[in-house]
């Protein structure tokens, strides 16, 4: 197996580099030196995008908590699970809603059925049913998904703001002291820590207990993420995110990676759809900074032989997605992930296997892209049917990765395009901002080409 050379290169070199994959590191220090010769006025539109967000997460004095400045726990859910500990987990599954309150428009899963109406206790509204598209913001916000994804998001900010930080030191230590404690309030400390599992994430109210499951995966997808932000920190801040808090982190992350693969988790890694491919995502980030090289290639290896080979039609369809509510969306959220898997994997190996692939009717990665650039900016309509309208923000982060690898200008147009008055990176990085040119991305993927649309 010829693997992850990088990867024992990167951390044995932890002075000089931090330890991140979805961002390259080398990328990471170049941002840094630009912004210490204020070479570029994009870099610094970025870098004071990415301070003003993250001045405000900082709690206001008298306010140890809030719920815009955390700090946020598992502990604060109103959810609850008979014999289940508040420690685990717990979220109702987004598209769920009881049976008796149906909303208008309410349609299954591709290849599902809604029950027959016999089969509804009209009294309890039991069992729940899944309306695909159809969001239950009550119920979302009965569980712990609210205050992982703040939480995530709040150290992802802070993180790259101590990172990158050019302010006085004391606002830089502000920026790591915050992110630490956040970190240590949701993942380490006994009274309000999370179990490092998701086996009650996206439970379908039954009359019976929900079994140990796997729904939730697709409510952490910002985990590999959250992990290079905390390299960052780590590397920013030693003296904050202490030598003590990461190894306590690491045994946190160790222990997850033992769910992941455990049968619980079996459901989510068989899932067709981008379920699976951000299963992937999840696996290969948390094997790749648990020093697990093994499940990372395993990982990186399923995305190709399993995802891309079955997933991309020949002329760039994404099959599957294309049979949902609001395919557009999903096309850009499951080609979100298998770009992410891509540069993931060439950051830890210095291969850019998962960008070539090609299955055996001819998809792959590019022309994902290029079957829906032509709808994005390409002047074409889009063919199928949506319950809301597509916008082509989540087409921003691939067209970046992809400019890259394939040094294709067109593409970074493009990204530039779908920017304008898109809500660019919302659905998978909130901390990004809409605007194409005080894009915080631009620090952590910085374009080849300077682009103005």
């Amino acid at each position: 197996m010829i693997l992850f050379m990088l990867l024992t290169a990167a951390l044995s070199t932890g002075a000089q580099m931090p330890s991140t994959f979805l961002y390259n590191p080398r990328d990471l220090m170049h941002s840094i030196a630009i912004l210490k010769a204020n070479s570029s006025q994009r870099a610094h539109d970025a870098y004071e995008s990415l301070i003003h967000s993250a001045l405000e997460l900082l709690p206001e004095s008298g306010k140890p908590w809030s719920k815009a400045t955390g700090p946020w726990s598992v502990m604060n859910k109103t959810l609850s699970i008979p014999n289940v500990s508040k420690h685990n987990y717990i979220s109702i599954g987004i598209y769920n809603h009881p049976c008796n309150n149906l909303p208008k428009g309410c349609k299954a899963y591709p290849g599902g059925h809604l029950l027959p109406p016999q089969d509804c206790d009209n009294t309890t509204g039991l069992p729940w049913e899944p309306c695909d598209g159809l969001r239950n913001m009550d119920a979302i916000n009965m569980g712990d998904a609210p205050s992982a994804g703040s939480m995530m998001n709040a150290v992802g900010t802070l993180s790259m703001s101590s990172f990158f930080c050019m302010e006085d030191k004391q606002q830089c230590q502000r920026f790591a002291e915050r992110a630490a404690h956040l970190l240590r309030v949701f993942f380490l400390e006994n009274e309000t820590m999370m179990y490092p599992n998701l086996y009650f994430g996206q439970i379908d109210p039954k009359s019976t207990p929900p079994n140990k499951g796997h729904g939730g995966f697709i409510e952490w997808t910002e985990l590999p993420f959250m992990l290079d932000h905390v390299a960052m920190l780590r590397y920013a801040a030693p003296d904050v995110w202490t030598s003590n808090d990461h190894e306590q982190f690491e045994v946190w992350v160790s222990q997850f990676l033992e769910y992941v693969n455990g049968a619980a988790a079996k459901g989510e890694r068989d899932m067709t759809n981008n379920h699976g491919t951000w299963y992937d995502n999840t696996w290969q980030g948390v094997a790749l900074h648990a020093l697990n090289s093994t499940q990372a290639d395993q990982a990186a290896q399923e995305v190709m032989n399993v995802r891309i080979a079955t997933q991309i039609k020949g002329d760039g369809k994404e099959w599957i997605e294309l049979e949902r509510t609001n395919p557009a969306g999903y096309c850009m959220y499951n080609l979100q992930a298998l770009t992410n898997n891509a540069d993931q994997y060439m950051t830890a190996s210095g291969k850019d296997d998962i960008w070539k692939f090609t299955n055996k009717d001819g998809g792959n990665i590019r022309k994902a892209i290029d079957f829906l650039v032509q709808f994005a900016t390409g002047g074409m309509k889009w063919p199928y049917k949506q319950i809301e309208p597509p916008t082509w923000g989540g087409l921003f982060a691939s067209l970046r990765r992809a400019s890259r690898i394939y040094q294709n200008e067109q593409y970074e147009i493009d990204a530039c395009k779908v920017s304008k008055g898109s809500g660019i990176g919302k659905q998978e990085h909130p901390w990004l901002h809409s605007s194409y040119r005080d894009n915080v991305f631009d620090l952590l993927v910085p374009p080849m080409y300077n682009i103005t649309c």
